[in-house]
């Protein structure tokens, strides 16, 4: 997973270097036309690279949690509907769950 980001720091470094040397290069510098900074979009490119994945799988944890959480008191609702479960039974029940959220 780190090896996509590296690669792609290694190769903006690398394209900033202008030619593979200090001494000529488009700009007469050996930086190439953007200047030292080229490395910079490379470790942006690592950042999103890295962040995204993470935002998506996050995202993703927290909707099944949220999920979870409306499914409990309506299973409870059902089973209270179809009487398995008497008055006494189900307040307990319910009110336990509104402490654990």
């Amino acid at each position: 997973m780190l090896g996509v980001p590296l690669l792609v720091t290694a190769t903006g470094t690398a394209a900033a270097h202008g030619g593979g040397g200090y001494g000529g290069g488009m700009m007469g510098g050996g930086w190439g036309l953007f200047g030292g900074g080229m490395g910079l979009w490379g470790l942006l490119w690592m950042g999103l690279l890295i962040a995204v994945p993470l935002f998506l799988a996050r995202s993703l944890l927290d909707r099944a949690s949220r999920e979870e959480e409306t499914r409990a008191p309506s299973v409870l609702r059902e089973r209270y509907a179809r009487g398995e479960l008497t008055d006494e039974e189900f307040e307990h029940r319910r009110e336990r769950l509104e402490r654990s959220e």
